[in-house]
């Protein structure tokens, strides 16, 4: 079990106090490493680490951290126990309501992000994901928000399987729509588009809009990047017919 002392609440109190991190996992280098990332964030600083559910609540007791994250295979006895870690949550959540439980995994279970919900837990996240992914699911929990990670290769399938879709769609889009949709890619306006395809600004907004239904997609934004992942953005325009 490692501490720090307590920070204070910034020199003057004019800096605002960082969110103040216990780490639990039955790994010491891991926790070090984690020690290391968060501490080198602004806005966080880790106070203390352990790798026990029974020294987390200790810790979590004279600490009182803003944040507790936490594995969910704890090592309290023989061999790591994934019901340590939902006992530790619980127990954490019933004893200090007002600090925020991310729990930081490599349980992949499909029920697993629930049940930790259901025991007190603000946040899921899957170790597998990096920097970036942690530092948001920490944002989300220090604002009292649900957070919950998705599996890498889940969100390439649904990449991959909205791609398989908008290529679909796009087979059915008609020549006007196709031209329409590659000057609204290239950042031409309304008005500007009416002009170059020899058709009234009403014409435009109607082939927009039929776009916009046809794909399933709801902003100029959206349209754009689907055309530039389509294909349809490097040709230049054609002509009107």
């Amino acid at each position: 079990m490692t501490l720090n002392g307590a920070p204070g609440a910034g020199d003057g109190g004019s800096e605002p106090r960082p969110y103040r991190i216990i780490v639990v996992d039955p790994q010491r280098l891991f926790r070090q490493a984690l020690r290391a990332l968060l501490d080198a964030q602004a806005g966080f600083t880790v106070v203390g680490e352990t790798g026990s559910a029974a020294e987390a609540l200790e810790l979590a007791g004279a600490l009182k951290p803003d944040v507790v994250v936490t594995e969910l295979y704890l090592a309290d006895g023989s061999q790591a126990d994934e019901n340590s870690g939902s006992a530790l949550i619980g127990t954490l959540h019933s004893r200090l309501p007002e600090v925020a439980i991310l729990v930081l995994t490599s349980a992949r279970a499909r029920e697993v992000a629930g049940a930790v919900r259901n025991a007190g837990a603000l946040g899921y996240m899957l170790k597998e994901h990096g920097r970036e992914e942690l530092l948001r699911a920490l944002q989300e929990v220090t604002a009292g928000r649900w957070y919950r990670s998705i599996a890498p290769e889940v969100c390439l399938r649904i990449a991959a399987r909205d791609d398989r879709y908008l290529n679909n769609r796009a087979a059915y889009l008609t020549q006007r729509q196709r031209q329409v949709l590659r000057q609204v890619a290239l950042g031409y306006c309304t008005r500007e588009i009416a002009q170059m395809l020899g058709v009234s600004t009403r014409a435009v907004h109607r082939q927009r809009e039929r776009l916009r239904l046809a794909l399933r997609l709801d902003s100029t934004a959206e349209l754009t990047r689907f055309a530039v992942r389509a294909g349809f953005t490097p040709a230049a325009a054609e002509p009107a017919r």
